[in-house]
């Protein structure tokens, strides 16, 4: 297996695991945007999706996308990371490389740390995030285009 797999396979889901129809939802807006050679916001990916976690005190839970939470980030987060870990299985590729922040248009700080926690890059703020970035784009939306 590939040390990328195995890294993420050894991580704990405190979310995405729990609510496969969210993972779809989520996969399915990511894939359309891909599909558009576009991007989508972490606000436009999550506005009306219903996280139904069984860890959740207050569940189902909708993210107001006009008042983030810690809590909602860190449910995003940890969403964001499992898809990307599916289209890699797949494809090679992290689809939350489409997922970006209103605004500049570039990945959260979120996707930096997943590539430094797979062993990917040494510093979140470094030339070599943003040539994984931009690769990963690229991979993501060929590959969606390709698989319409």
């Amino acid at each position: 297996m590939d040390v990328i797999l195995e890294r993420f396979h050894a991580r704990a889901w405190t979310y995405a695991e729990g609510d496969p129809r969210a993972v779809a939802e989520l996969e399915r807006r990511i894939a359309s945007t891909g599909r558009a050679g576009g991007f989508i916001t972490y606000s436009d990916l999550a506005r009306s999706v219903s996280f139904d976690l069984p860890n959740l005190h207050e569940s189902p839970r909708t993210i107001d996308v006009l008042n983030w939470q810690q809590l909602d980030r860190a449910i995003i987060g940890d969403f964001l990371n499992y898809v990307s870990m599916r289209s890699y299985e797949l494809a090679e590729f992290f689809s939350s490389a489409l997922v970006v922040t209103k605004m500049d248009g570039t990945p959260g700080d979120g996707f930096n740390v997943l590539l430094k926690d797979l062993g990917l890059i040494r510093a979140l703020s470094s030339e070599e995030a943003l040539e994984i970035w931009v690769e990963n784009v690229k991979k993501a939306q060929a590959w969606y285009k390709r698989h319409a």
